[in-house]
This record gives C-alpha cells, structure tokens and sequence, in this order.
C-alpha cells in the first residue's frame, strides 16, 4: 500500500524563488528513506482544501526538493500564492525518469516544459555529457532559468534562447530553432519536455535524422500511481502515471494520440 501511495508526508514550504514574473519555485524538504528521486519523476501536490496534482520535480538537493508552478487553475493559482512555512502534503516520488546519456545532448524545453529539464541538464553534466539546452518560449517574460545556466557557459553546458516573438533570442518555433542548430552539430540524442505539439515536431525532426529521442509526457491525473486509469494512452492503454512520464522515440511511434489529442477529466477526447 505505501508504493501505491506513495510516501505520504506533510512538508512546510522552506523557500520560495521568483523565477518570472508568474512562475514560482517552491522548496521544501521530503524525507526518502530507500530512494531518491530522478529526474523526470513527479510528486502529487496536495493543496490543503483545493486539489492534489502531480507536479514534475525540478530541483533535488537532498533533502531539499523544487518544484516550479505556473499558475493554470485553481491548485496552480494556490501553489504560486504559498507562503514560506505554509504546510502541502506530498505523495512521490512516481513515474520512470529520463535516461541520462554522456555524449552529444540537445535538450528542447518549451515554457514551464523547461522546470523538469533543470534538474536532467544538472544530472546530465554530472554523466560527463556535451550539453546544448535550447530554452523557448513565446516571449522573453516567459522564460525561466535563463539567468542560472547562462552562468554555466563554459562548463559543458551551453544555452540557446528562441523566443516565438524575437524579444529574446532566435525568432521562431522551438522546432526551427532546433533545425537551426543540427544544421551545424551533430547530436547522439535528444530530451524534451513542453508542449506537445512542439514535442511531436522534435520527434519527427530526431527520426530524420536517426538522433535518439526521450520525451516527457503531460496528461490529466487523478492518482497518479496507476488505480484511475485516467492517464490511458491510444491504443497501448499505457499510463503516464506508472509506464511514463518518460517515453523514448520507439514508444511513441506505437501511440496514435501523441502529437494529436489528449483526454479532459471526463475522458472525453481534446484536441491539442
């Protein structure tokens, strides 16, 4: 019963970083006794008297965990008005978790996309891997973390910015930024999360060019530890609660919906 529930604790907020003008870092410490957390995992989020939803984790300094919240609906409107000191209960850490790979790396974030990349890029330069994070967004306001890595240029990370509206950056679609740069590098894999329609096209770009492909999948939850069901794929009926979030290229050539449609809290197909 605890796997499924995952690890039950009620954590007091230690810190709070402004990391835009709407997005929020939340920090507090998480006791974990025989694991730790990866990154692409998630956490559910229990705001008192509101909701519980699965938040991907974006820093783990152990025990000091991060998750970055941009407010979307009522829970995420919450979570981005904490106080420090104010009490969440947390269940987690779930889901599978990126595959860190030395090598040539090209890691794609898009908007709040970004959060969960954080905490990969770190892990990936601990692996000795060739770093290049191209951080989107529709406009400059929009982007978060652009400030700590650009001070990391120079440690086997560098940063590129695109920007939809060139108030930052290469003017344009993650998508042909990217193109932009595998026209001059060669990359053996990339890692993306954002949003799906810009995941789909990275995908497509990544099998024209044989590049090994890792993407973090967003679908409503209920539970987040596989009872509802509510996370369902078409047609392998995997869950992105328990066989994901993480699906490589090969897993996502199996899914019709990927890149197409998702599901709303009634099931009902929506498209993306």
């Amino acid at each position: 019963m605890s796997q499924l529930v995952g690890n039950p604790q009620s954590v007091r907020v230690s810190k709070i970083i402004s990391d835009n003008e709407r997005v929020r870092t939340l920090v507090f410490p998480m006791r974990l006794t025989d694991k730790e957390i990866q990154p692409g995992q998630f956490l559910m989020v229990w705001v008192p008297g509101v909701d519980d939803i699965p938040m991907s984790v974006s820093m783990w300094n152990p025990p000091n965990v991060g998750i970055t919240v941009l407010p979307v609906g009522e829970a995420t409107q919450s979570l981005t008005a904490t106080a420090e000191r104010q009490w969440l209960g947390i269940r987690g850490p779930f889901g599978n978790h990126f595959d860190p790979q030395s090598g040539r790396v090209l890691v794609v974030g898009g908007g709040i996309g970004i959060a969960p990349l954080r905490f990969l890029v770190y892990r990936l330069r601990e692996v000795g891997a060739d770093i290049t994070f191209l951080m989107a967004a529709r406009t400059a306001k929009n982007l978060v973390f652009v400030n700590e890595f650009s001070k990391q240029a120079g440690k086997k990370i560098r940063v590129k910015i695109a920007t939809d509206d060139g108030s930052a950056g290469f003017k344009g679609l993650a998508t042909d930024a990217a193109e932009d740069l595998l026209r001059g590098a060669d990359f053996d894999i990339m890692y993306t999360c954002g949003p799906e329609r810009m995941m789909a096209g990275l995908y497509r770009i990544a099998s024209q060019r044989r590049i090994q492909f890792q993407a973090s999948l967003e679908r409503f939850m209920k539970c987040g530890c596989g009872i509802c069901g509510s996370c369902a794929l078409d047609p392998t009926g995997e869950l992105v609660c328990l066989d994901g979030p993480v699906f490589t290229g090969e897993r996502l050539a199996q899914l019709n919906e990927f890149g197409k449609y998702c599901r709303d809290s009634t099931g009902a197909r929506k498209a993306l």
